[in-house]
């Protein structure tokens, strides 16, 4: 069934299901039950535990093995807090290989007057598939060297749509000749999401769905205000810096590099001769301002990391823009955004000078509170920590069952 056509179906539902939501980060992995019909979207029980140093690289998991035995302590945890043991799976992935592609896509009508359906919608999508496809193919090979990747679609989402070069935010039943939608594809290594497929399995679920997790998170804090004005979400983790471009009135861009809190880590590990456990408390007493051994070097390595992390981010953000202004509001999240200095550092660059920015760039911090669409009575996401496995939470209770993914909400479908 196409992804328009899915949504046309949908019968309301008073019942509510259930699915199991797993965010497999690098150095927590973290899994939310859920409950969810047509009006209410609820978190039921919640439990992060901590990877093994072998498990994960870059947001890419490594040992499967290993993933797998983390994953069945955390559904452990959530359990603990509901009786329901769901056998649907979502699952959010990241990783500097995951692919987000734009890609305009035309059609002359050939009767005007007849009014647009989705089967003809999801037929002008599926036609700019394959070139996006082969966009991301290309981005892949340069990046890493290999020209023979295999990819998989994981979701698209219409981002607008015209009609005569009129913009719409519903395209149902509306006439005219001229046909325009641009359409945001995300990719991912056949290898990632292979692995995913037998987490899933060995935890006795059907994976129903895998998401790109800044996607998720931009979605999660979509509202009248990023609708409007857009929005920039760089989300820090264990092992990868994810930023979503909120613009025009959806997602336009996604990009991942592999640097996270991890890389603090192995750096204050490396120049400080102690193990990563040692330097992962070090780094935390130094967030907290409770460290007092060694704080001057300490500092220095830290920020010396930072400067490359802002690299990075200012990087990922000038190709991301594509000439185009961004827009002035930047949300940062994810447990890494907590490192003392790293917000406010990046707070005192001179953006404007070196990207298109029409106005001074207003910082804010995000958490799970304000990912405010799905209910969370027992306070267990609340944190800067909680914003992406919350989102996740989010999504997973509005995906229909198969793989992929829903027409924006904000569009009005």
């Amino acid at each position: 069934m196409g992804i328009l056509n899915s949504i046309l179906a949908k019968k309301k539902k008073s019942y509510f299901s259930h699915r199991l939501i797993l965010d497999i980060g690098t150095e927590y992995l973290k899994a939310a039950i859920i409950e969810y019909n047509n009006d209410e979207k609820n978190i039921l029980g919640f439990s992060r535990v901590k990877q093994d140093y072998g498990n994960m690289d870059g947001g890419a998991i490594t040992n499967i093995v290993g993933v797998v035995k983390t994953a069945r302590k955390a559904v452990k945890g959530a359990e603990n807090y509901t009786p329901y043991r769901p056998r649907e799976m979502v699952s959010g992935i990241a990783g500097e290989f995951v692919k987000g592609v734009l890609i305009s896509v035309k059609q002359a009508r050939s009767n005007s007057d007849k009014k647009i359906n989705y089967k003809e919608l999801n037929e002008l999508i599926e036609r700019g598939r394959e070139k996006a496809y082969q966009q991301a193919l290309k981005k892949a090979a340069e990046e890493t060297g290999v020209s023979d990747i295999k990819l998989e679609l994981i979701h698209y989402s219409l981002v607008e749509v015209k009609i005569d070069g009129y913009r719409v935010n519903n395209p149902y039943q509306f006439q005219g000749n001229n046909l325009n939608l641009v359409v945001f594809y995300t990719f991912a290594p056949l290898v990632q999401l292979g692995a995913i497929r037998t987490i899933a399995r060995e935890l006795n679920c059907k994976l129903v769905g895998t998401v790109a997790e800044p996607y998720a998170v931009a979605q999660g804090i979509m509202n009248n205000e990023s609708y409007e004005f857009g929005a920039i979400i760089i989300d820090i983790g264990g092992g990868t810096t994810d930023i979503a471009l909120l613009r025009n009135g959806g997602v336009e861009g996604t990009k991942m590099f592999a640097m996270g809190g991890r890389a603090f880590t192995r750096t204050l590990a490396r120049n400080l001769h102690v193990s990563l456990q040692e330097a992962e408390a070090i780094k935390l007493s130094y967030s907290k301002r409770k460290l007092s051994n060694n704080y001057k070097q300490v500092d220095k390595l830290i920020k010396g990391d930072l400067q490359i992390l802002y690299q990075g981010i200012e990087f990922s953000l000038h190709e991301l823009a594509a000439g185009e202004p961004l827009p002035a509001n930047i949300y940062f999240c994810g447990g890494g955004s907590g490192l003392k200095g790293l917000i406010e550092g990046f707070s005192i660059l001179n953006l404007q000078e070196c990207l298109p920015f029409i106005q001074k760039p207003l910082i804010k911090l995000l958490n799970g509170r304000n990912i405010a669409k799905i209910s969370d009575n027992n306070r267990l996401l609340t944190g800067v920590e909680h914003t992406t496995p919350r989102s996740l939470a989010l999504y997973g209770a509005k995906l229909d069952n198969y793989e992929g993914m829903v027409y924006l909400e904000s569009k009005g479908l």
